[in-house]
């Protein structure tokens, strides 16, 4: 069996045609995309709908905060809340957007017994290993937040080996 296509059979398609090889060709474009972005770390293979999320293990990043004050300290989950942060930094979608000036003012704001108290926020996600073989929860961001002033934090960090920095104003 053998394609030969002329003019005469591309013109005599219907529209149901020309729309399912429309919808193949941005169904293919998509997951070439979405498949190049996940390489590059830029997203959430498991984010967006494409084909990236059979690359990696189910991503599920879990933030974790210490208090940094004195002696770094894990800070028990039911002591703080972090939904309205979550969304401040788009749910952790663009997996190597570091953490933003609003999310950090959003996280004080829910959590006002926290002003003046210097934190890590430390950004996990699942990896494979090879030794052993299975999945680990590895850092792939951080950031500190201290305050040199009563309405005023500063706030460094890291995320995909790119380090940020910026200052902001705390007005509850």
């Amino acid at each position: 069996m053998s394609f030969n296509f002329s003019r005469v059979k591309l013109k005599n398609l219907s529209a149901r045609h020309i729309i399912i090889i429309g919808l193949l060709v941005l169904h293919t474009g998509w997951i070439l995309t979405h498949l190049t972005l996940v390489s590059r770390g830029q997203i959430n293979p498991w984010k967006l709908g494409g084909y990236g999320m059979y690359t990696l293990p189910d991503y599920k990043a879990k933030l974790r905060i210490y208090d940094i004050s004195s002696k770094p300290k894990l800070m028990r989950r039911n002591n703080y809340k972090t939904r309205n942060f979550r969304n401040a930094n788009l749910r952790y979608v663009f997996r190597c957007r570091a953490f933003s000036e609003d999310g950090f003012l959003v996280f004080f704001q829910d959590n006002p017994h926290l002003v003046n108290t210097d934190l890590k926020f430390v950004l996990r996600e699942r990896a494979f290993s090879r030794s052993p073989v299975g999945v680990k929860r590895v850092t792939y961001s951080t950031a500190d937040v201290r305050w040199p002033k009563q309405d005023t934090f500063t706030y460094m960090g890291e995320i995909c080996g790119t380090k940020y920095t910026g200052k902001a104003k705390y007005a509850p």
